[in-house]
């Protein structure tokens, strides 16, 4: 069993020479930029509730404690249902030389490892920026952070035991349902996100006037007293952390942990031998849906698969049909924002701008997917080659598909911003004209991309995990920010600077677009031949 928690181990943790450097490189810089951005967080409501509302350190450290541990438990619930319940290598480890109970107590282990881990890496950057914050950095204050660090994942590793459970059968009926799925990531992503402006918008309404807005300043006093109670597990962890009633929260962090592991264990290993039975005897015994022979035309038939393809992929059908439903309301919320801190440093005038910015923003979000209309075929890539479909059309088909997402949320977006009074009827004309004009230039170079960068190795249930993404992300986002700028800052410096930001706008993204399906027409044929699986 050691030599399989090692093996595990090294296959996650461990560096593979395999790997695709730059795929790496772009992945912890983008990873490195969300955590300068939590802990700038931190660090900015540290700052404003002590400055405001005036609770002791113990208290603020709660706040973001029961954060991490809710985000931990998360984390290890998802851990818990994908190692004991849904384990894609099942077949494998059933024909290893250990019983079932060893491979069980095995994947325990690995997911208390897996689960400290992520404890070291995200409690201790936010202590650290959060005793800084507040002037607190003491001997005493971190060797508390490190006793907290090594009793943390307790109460979060018993609790997703419990949790899993019922997880597994929730998601096994949400499986065979996509578009219930795809319903509860949206309401998710949308309440997280909402979550997120909510925050946003408290630090920089007082960052830019000095003051809370009506009824905040309770809601966050509020929140830190309730935190600060016997009912919060965060409670005994601060008391540890800064030693205040310290065995207290010792004994009762051991305890409670202990007993709650043990009993959830007695639980899941039950439940985790009739899964593994079941799986192994061919599933659940449901029948296979029978399906009719497609009687459509070529074209149709390619852009009702492609559409299915979509929502049978995980990947796909989350962060990316998912994004594209969502965009609306993010563009809602984000456009206020930029609009409300764009007002206070640059003036009044600039919701076209801000608009523009957005929503070019979301369209390459929902865009840079186009990076995989390849390398999702994976091993059944040559099919591609066998169907009597020009190459060409083929991809005209998937990038129709694409575009006719992105307008659809552009649509939608365009009309929210217009029926909230952010642009005028001729902002808007030229808003839809120049992201609709975006959506196809991001497509388009989203196949290109993807034909000079196939990478049709095989990937896990099919999801499409590649740096191909990352990359039309960047180019994405730098063309928003390109956008964004003109809109703002043209009509700044001189008397018709808007007439030429519309045409900045609508020239650049024509160009953009003109370019990209320039070049898919002379080479995507000459491309597509020389690729192989």
């Amino acid at each position: 069993m050691r030599e399989f928690i090692r093996l595990q181990l090294k296959l996650k943790w461990g560096f593979n020479r395999n790997n695709n450097k730059v795929s790496a490189f772009m992945t912890a810089v983008a990873a490195l930029f969300a955590v300068l951005i939590a802990l700038a967080l931190v660090w900015a409501l540290s700052f404003v509730l002590k400055t405001s509302v005036g609770p002791t350190n113990k208290q603020l450290a709660q706040l973001y404690l029961t954060v991490i541990m809710i985000g931990l438990t998360i984390a290890a619930t998802g851990m818990q249902t994908k190692r004991l319940y849904r384990p894609g290598d099942l077949l494998i480890t059933a024909r290893f030389p250990l019983s079932p109970f060893k491979l069980f107590v095995g994947y325990l282990i690995l997911n208390y490892i897996d689960l400290f881990i992520y404890t070291v890496i995200l409690t201790l950057p936010v202590m650290v920026v959060f005793g800084v914050a507040m002037q607190c950095i003491t001997v005493q204050y971190m060797l508390g952070v490190l006793l907290g660090v090594l009793l943390m994942p307790m109460i979060p590793f018993a609790l997703s035991i419990f949790i899993a459970v019922p997880t597994v059968y929730i998601t096994s009926v949400l499986e065979r349902h996509g578009i219930a799925r795809l319903i509860v990531f949206v309401l998710f992503l949308v309440g997280a996100f909402a979550l997120y402006y909510y925050l946003l918008t408290v630090l920089s309404h007082f960052f830019i006037h000095r003051n809370w807005e009506t009824g905040t300043l309770e809601i966050w006093d509020g929140i830190l007293k309730g935190l600060d109670g016997y009912y919060n597990p965060v409670y005994y962890l601060g008391n540890v952390i800064f030693f205040e009633r310290f065995w207290l929260g010792l004994l009762v962090l051991i305890g409670a942990g202990a007993v709650l592991i043990a009993a959830g264990v007695a639980l899941a290993r039950t439940v985790c031998a009739n899964f593994r039975m079941k799986a192994l005897n061919g599933g659940n015994g449901m029948p296979a849906k029978v399906t009719d022979v497609d009687s459509y035309m070529s074209g149709k038939a390619i852009l009702r698969y492609g559409f299915k393809e979509i929502m049978r992929t995980k990947t796909y059908s989350y962060f990316y049909l998912g994004v594209a439903i969502s965009t609306p309301v993010m563009v809602f919320f984000c456009n206020r924002l930029v609009t409300m801190v764009g007002e206070a440093q640059v003036g009044s005038g600039i919701n076209f701008g801000a608009s523009m910015l957005v929503i070019a923003v979301f369209m390459a979000m929902i865009c840079s997917f186009t990076g995989t209309v390849l390398s999702v075929e994976g091993k059944n890539f040559y099919i591609t080659k066998l169907v009597p479909v020009p190459f060409h059309k083929q991809l005209l088909i998937k990038a129709v598909l694409n575009i006719g997402v992105s307008a659809v949320a552009l649509l939608i977006s365009a009309v929210l911003v217009y029926g909230l009074e952010f642009v005028s009827g001729t902002e808007l004309g030229v808003l839809v004209l120049t992201q609709f004009l975006l959506a196809i230039g991001l497509v388009f170079n989203g196949i290109n991309l993807n034909l000079a960068n196939p990478n049709l190795k095989p990937k896990a249930n099919g999801e499409a995990e590649e740096i191909n993404i990352t990359y039309m992300l960047l180019i994405g986002l730098v063309i928003a920010a390109l956008l964004g700028a003109c809109s703002i800052i043209f009509p700044k410096i001189w008397e018709n600077g808007s007439m030429t930001a519309y045409f900045v706008a609508i020239g650049g993204a024509f160009v953009y677009a003109a370019i990209n399906v320039f070049v898919f027409w002379l080479t995507a044929d000459k491309k597509y031949q020389k690729i192989e699986v």
